[in-house]
């Protein structure tokens, strides 16, 4: 009997124990996504960028590439390309009128937000960074929340949706400081871990 009686105390003890364990650990993010995210080599995307302010909207559209290495390719409007790499410049090619010229990285403050890459960075750095599930048309999420850092009031924070199935970003928002919605981004045909040709970032 009071056998029985010790070995129920030390059941009950092991699990009291577990659970409290594991209710003291942070919960992974659905599909560990990020995970996925980081350790995304290429892709190529179309995307859509809504810039708002109190006037008007403005809308981009552009392809981008990027390979982990390379670098960065946006061609916007099909009029210009920009090239970013890993020397913090910028290498612009303007279509229109054949016009070629270098920026410094820190020059460009919203297309450079597009790059999934430069969010990543942001996710091994940021130390502010919430994770949320939402479901829209019948589709879950996982919405990353993350602080942009800088002295930008109109750019503060953004919000990343992942589609948990395909594990690849579909959507981002950027609020300002007063959680106004500023840039809205939309993500379609991304093609992850894709082969690409070094050619793409070459300077010409």
């Amino acid at each position: 009997m009071k056998r029985s009686i010790l070995l129920l105390l030390s059941f009950l003890l092991i699990l009291s124990s577990m659970i409290l364990t594991s209710c003291g650990k942070k919960p992974k993010d659905n599909n560990d996504v990020t995970t996925y995210l980081k350790n995304m080599e290429s892709y190529t995307t179309n995307l859509t960028m809504d810039v708002k302010n109190d006037k008007q909207t403005i809308r981009y559209k552009a392809k981008q590439t990027y390979k982990q290495g390379g670098g960065y390719k946006l061609e916007l409007n099909k009029s210009r390309t920009f090239i970013y790499k890993n020397d913090n410049k910028i290498y612009v090619s303007d279509k229109n009128n054949g016009a070629k010229y270098v920026q410094e990285k820190d020059f460009d403050g919203v297309l450079k937000l597009s790059f999934i890459g430069e969010y990543i960075g942001l996710l091994y750095t940021n130390e502010k960074i919430e994770y949320s599930t939402k479901t829209i048309n019948g589709i879950e999420y996982t919405v990353i929340n993350l602080f942009i850092p800088g002295n930008n009031k109109n750019i503060n924070k953004a919000l990343l949706y992942v589609n948990n199935k395909s594990m690849l970003p579909e959507k981002m928002l950027i609020y300002d400081i007063d959680n106004k919605e500023k840039i809205g981004i939309t993500y379609t045909n991304f093609l992850a871990n894709v082969k690409i040709n070094p050619s793409e970032f070459k300077i010409r």
